[in-house]
């Protein structure tokens, strides 16, 4: 079965810039975040399970360790196109000196409750966002002299923006520095879950390879998470049945021995628990 984990070669392609129209895909995450505007169409976007439906003007940002994915428009959805920018938030600078970190603040908004993924076209209609986007895309195809730290201030005037909304809105950036306490350069839970999600999976162990207590494990992750261990397991294996379903014509038993699941009876509960809906209603959708 594929992973989800996206890998990206952050040292050699710190971001990237591209336009789009592709309407689907497929469940994934990754250690970079990534922008997408909407420049016309209609394009609907899932975020660890929630599903966000964007109008033209509209942008989502997909925090690092979001699993997420495009789903099809459940009507016809016009001439799509799309922008797209990835980048480790390294490349992220500031001007004044003492001025708030960008990195960190990011980081802060993405391990928040309500991290705002979807920004609205209103919220954006005094902001030149879709210009910052085409900039960076024109600069990354044509690499001329000092394309790239033209593109990395670009991001960090999407990002300022992005901040300022999220201000207006109410959102509170703690000024605790966050770190990540699941990963380091030998061992990651997410992506140990990525793949060995068909296994079973023992969260104690999971707990003694971070160092950790399983109480204190338990509690940090559904923290940081927002799912707790088990609860995030099991939408890992929807995300991977989801796939199988869509794009497979394999039968529910097929797919729940597949994904890491008892039996199908057991598949079908978690998936219907978690998308609100049974596996062969999502097959009919299509």
């Amino acid at each position: 079965m594929d992973e989800l984990f996206e890998y990206s070669d952050i040292l050699n392609a710190p971001f990237q810039a591209f336009p789009g129209n592709w309407k689907r895909v497929k469940p994934h995450w990754h250690y970079f975040t990534e922008m997408v505007y909407l420049v016309s169409g209609k394009l609907v976007a899932e975020i660890s399970g929630t599903r966000y439906a964007m109008a033209p003007g509209d942008m989502i940002i997909f925090h690092p360790k979001q699993i997420h994915a495009f789903l099809d428009y459940p009507e016809p959805a016009g001439d799509l196109r799309f922008y797209v920018v990835k980048f480790d938030e390294m490349i992220l600078s500031n001007t004044t000196p003492g001025s708030p970190k960008l990195p960190r603040l990011l980081e802060n908004a993405g391990s928040q409750g309500n991290p705002y993924n979807l920004i609205t076209a209103a919220e954006l209609r005094y902001n030149p966002v879709k210009l910052f986007f085409e900039n960076c895309i024109w600069e990354t195809e044509h690499k001329e002299f000092g394309y790239d730290i033209k593109v990395a201030s670009t991001i960090s005037l999407i990002i300022t923006e992005l901040i300022r909304i999220w201000l207006r809105k109410g959102f509170h950036f703690s000024g605790q520095h966050t770190f990540d306490q699941f990963s380091s350069k030998d061992f990651s839970v997410l992506e140990y879950i990525d793949m060995h999600s068909a296994e079973h999976i023992s969260i104690e162990m999971l707990a003694q390879k971070c160092g950790m207590c399983y109480s204190n494990f338990a509690r940090r992750f559904k923290a940081q998470f927002g799912k707790t261990c088990k609860e995030y397991i099991e939408f890992v294996r929807v995300c991977k049945a989801d796939t199988l379903l869509l794009y497979t014509d394999k039968t529910l038993d097929y797919i729940s021995q597949e994904t890491g699941f008892s039996d199908s009876s057991h598949f079908i509960r978690v998936y219907k628990k978690i998308k609100g809906m049974t596996p062969k209603q999502r097959r009919m959708e299509l």
